[in-house]
């Protein structure tokens, strides 16, 4: 505190003069209550900052973890849709022992369990599975004489000239692994593909009238299904984000014919679908 002092001169009728002395006091601080206030609405400025942070990275991290969601969700779909449109095709090959190139992996005891399907086909080929042209190493140049892959294989032409096999157990074997992964198995070669796979159902179309379009959806080991016949494959993927506690609460969701299923956790789950048409089997179902 400064103080100042400055006269103040008063007259009275002229005669009398009185002279005095005001003090003038100038605060140069600020007092407990004061700072109390200023303190109280910092604090409700840096809550509100706080809040808005808290509500923005919650919302970063929800689209984060559900566009990832619907990316696995895409790529899932997209690798066993290429397989099973390729199921079959053996190329200028003759598979040895054909038949039976889908094989439907499940648990008779529990509908629910997540199912798997091994496919067969010429997705690899071994040369020492193969023999004579083209597929002897080194290639047998030139090709014999009149012999194109277009012809087909039971020509006198091509079975009196080369002996075309493809390895009977050239597979590819799609399930859900340890871990929530959807895996990959190549001729006994696993590989992981994509996290957060949950569930894997899957419904076989059967064709019971040789039409090329399947008359119904079932699922594997109903009484009556002729594998030799599913000429589409319907898949249902059920997928959890990868991270925790993106939701609010406990996010319900129906899959596999049951609704309102309510998760342990907080995790956001989707539900991918579609169904893939076995090309090579509606090809030889509708030629026979």
């Amino acid at each position: 505190m400064v103080n100042s002092t400055q006269p103040i001169n008063f007259s009275m009728n002229g005669n009398l003069s009185m002279r005095t002395h005001i003090t003038f006091r100038y605060q140069t601080g600020l007092t407990l209550i004061e700072i109390m206030i200023a303190l109280l609405i910092g604090v409700f400025l840096i809550g509100g900052i706080l809040q808005i942070f808290l509500s923005t990275k919650q919302t970063y991290r929800t689209q984060e973890n559900l566009s990832r969601l619907q990316e696995n969700g895409r790529f899932a779909m997209d690798f066993i849709s290429k397989d099973i449109r390729m199921t079959g095709y053996w190329g200028c090959l003759a598979a040895s022992g054909a038949g039976g190139d889908i094989t439907a992996i499940f648990d008779p005891g529990n509908p629910d369990a997540p199912e798997g399907v091994t496919l067969r086909g010429a997705f690899t080929a071994t040369l020492t599975n193969l023999t004579s042209y083209p597929f002897t190493d080194p290639p047998a140049l030139p090709p014999p004489a009149g012999i194109t892959c277009g012809m087909a294989l039971d020509n006198p032409v091509v079975t009196a000239a080369i002996n075309p096999l493809a390895d009977p157990n050239a597979t590819i074997t799609y399930q859900v692994g340890p871990g929530n992964l959807l895996q990959k198995t190549t001729n006994g070669q696993t590989n992981d593909l994509i996290e957060g796979v949950e569930n894997m159902q899957i419904l076989y179309g059967e064709d019971t009238d040789l039409d090329g379009v399947p008359n119904y959806y079932v699922n594997a080991g109903t009484a009556g299904l002729n594998m030799d016949q599913v000429v589409s494959i319907r898949i249902s993927f059920l997928l959890h984000s990868i991270d925790d506690n993106v939701t609010d609460q406990p996010a319900p969701y129906n899959y596999n014919g049951t609704t309102g299923i309510v998760p342990p956790d907080r995790r956001i789950r989707r539900v991918f679908t579609s169904t893939i048409a076995v090309r090579n089997r509606i090809a030889a179902l509708t030629r026979s």
